[in-house]
């Protein structure tokens, strides 16, 4: 006679390479699923390794650690069935491995059908493609397994598998990084999977930062009828346990809710995450950053102080002659409501010493452009990497996604630093962040007046943003459709109804600006398309392309 199943679904925040670390979590959530009598306990997809390990899968040692780590699980699975996520060599080829762990014992091991290979993902390289399905059974139960990918493919292939295999519930586990609407695409095709074949369906997926990209956790459990019956945590660590009622199609207690958060709230947690896990998990404690009175480095100020603390977390504010008295006092302003230490040095004197050495003894007087203004932000870089050096701080770039894509920044000045929290951030988003954090935190707030100013860089007399681009409005609409939906210049031009001269220049400025972006901090991911790991063009490129 078939009974219910105590299901548990583990979405950790793995660290890459540190099997001791992730070994010793996934130990401990075993201990604890016994103890609430859990039938099966699911971990994400490459849980014992982190995702994405990278080369260090072609390192041999790594590979011989993690035969160890899965030979010392088989001793922590007595009295429970336990599925791990782990790469594995089997027979000189690399998989990406489902290991099902039942009384003790490493029963079966399930390689990942689909290796994708697009945007952040490069598993081809690594790995070859599983060709067996894998099933299982528990209390007559039989239990089907997938990995990521293998369910975003065409569903017709899992439904195919499903049929086949005449499972009565699909684990998936997935390491699946968070961007706007992902969760929409995820629930859309667990949700189709389930209807289509009256399944149950439990989908467990990693949380945690790592590098560029975030994941955001949110596992599900599907009932056979395509309704979600329970949500694990967003962003948060967190061990789902529900009961599985096969013939009622769902589970005995149903704590079914919407995924109502607002999307500024998820990018909000998202960035907080990417960048508490980026500093904890390379060793630092705390963040400097410029603090220049504009509405880029009080976001990121903001971001650093609700992840890390105020305590942790130093401004710099470094004026010369072309520094206004009010971005000076706004720096203040946001260092008081915020609560974080403000150090001013101001750099004139270093400014002019530099420039007269320059002149007198190499270059000559010349008229004045932008070399002057590079020296300014160069010099502030200067600065604050010293600070970052003698201190052990990890410096903050305050760099958008905009002025990134056109090149609107100084390589080794503004762009300098050790996270780019912003760099997938459009400048029209950053305003809706800093509202939106305002909403959020009524007695922290970023100064009103800086969200309403002027954006200025402040290198030379009366500077303006507007003196060398388009409205941000503008801007950020071309740059979407260019770069994230990879539209032309014809297309770009009659979808928003502006001049292609102006698409065109803006084009140019993307196309020309890559050798900065190569050399700039890595960034959170939070759109479709991010640039880094997601979008790889050349440095030299003689293709014209606007």
């Amino acid at each position: 006679m078939k009974k219910n199943l105590k299901i548990g679904l583990a979405q950790i925040n793995s660290k890459v390479g540190d099997l001791q670390f992730n070994f010793s979590k996934i130990s401990n959530l075993i201990s604890l699923a016994k103890k609430h009598k859990v039938d099966l306990l699911c971990f994400p997809e490459l849980a014992l390794t982190g995702y994405p390990p990278e080369d260090l899968l072609l390192n041999k040692k790594f590979l011989k650690s993690i035969d160890t780590a899965v030979k010392n699980l088989e001793k922590i699975t007595n009295g429970i069935s336990v599925i791990v996520g782990y790469p594995r060599r089997i027979d000189k080829k690399l998989f990406n491995v489902a290991g099902v762990f039942v009384e003790g014992k490493l029963q079966k091991e399930y390689k990942k059908f689909h290796l994708p290979n697009y945007g952040v993902f490069d598993e081809n390289r690594y790995f070859e493609k599983g060709v067996e399905p894998v099933t299982f059974t528990i209390h007559n139960h039989k239990i089907g397994i997938t990995i990521c990918e293998d369910i975003w493919v065409d569903t017709k292939v899992i439904n195919e598998r499903i049929s086949d295999d005449a499972i009565d519930l699909l684990i998936n586990l997935s390491a699946s990084p968070f961007s706007l609407d992902k969760q929409k695409k995820r629930l859309h095709i667990l949700k189709k999977i389930s209807k289509k074949n009256r399944i149950g369906i439990c989908y467990c997926n990693i949380i945690g930062g790592q590098d560029e990209l975030v994941f955001d956790g949110r596992s599900m459990i599907l009932d056979n009828s395509g309704n979600v019956v329970a949500y694990g945590k967003e962003f948060e660590e967190d061990l789902l346990i529900k009961n599985i009622n096969f013939k009622q199609g769902r589970s005995s207690v149903c704590l079914s809710k919407k995924d109502n958060s607002h999307y500024l709230e998820k990018v909000l947690s998202a960035l907080c995450l990417g960048l508490k896990d980026y500093v904890y998990k390379n060793n630092f404690s705390k963040v400097l950053l410029g603090i220049s009175g504009g509405i880029d480095s009080a976001l990121v100020t903001a971001i650093a102080v609700k992840a890390l603390g105020k305590k942790n977390v130093l401004g710099i504010a470094l004026p010369t002659q072309y520094s206004s008295d009010k971005s000076l006092n706004l720096a203040k302003e946001l260092s008081r409501n915020l609560g974080f230490k403000l150090r001013v040095a101001n750099i004139q004197g270093i400014f002019e010493g530099t420039n007269k050495l320059l002149t007198d003894t190499i270059y000559g007087k010349t008229a004045q452009d932008t070399t002057e203004e590079n020296l300014q932000a160069r010099i502030r870089a200067n600065v604050l990497m010293a600070t970052s050096n003698k201190l052990g701080h990890l410096l903050l770039c305050s760099g958008n996604k905009s002025e990134i894509s056109i090149g609107y920044s100084t390589l080794y000045g503004d762009a300098t630093g050790g996270l780019a929290i912003l760099k997938d951030i459009p400048k029209t988003l950053v305003y809706k962040l800093a509202r939106f954090y305002n909403q959020l935190s009524p007695d922290n707030l970023i100064p009103k007046e800086i969200i309403l100013r002027e954006p200025s860089a402040e290198l030379k007399e009366n500077q303006k943003d507007s003196d060398s681009l388009p409205p941000y409005g503008i801007l950020d609409a071309i740059l979407e459709l260019y770069i994230e939906e990879g539209k032309s210049l014809k297309e770009i031009s009659s979808a928003l109804k502006i001049s292609p001269l102006l698409v065109s220049a803006i084009i140019q400025k993307v196309n020309n600006s890559e050798f900065k972006r190569r050399q700039s901090p890595p960034g959170i991911k939070i759109t479709a398309k991010a640039f880094g790991r997601d979008r790889r063009y050349p440095i030299t490129n003689r293709f014209i392309d606007a």
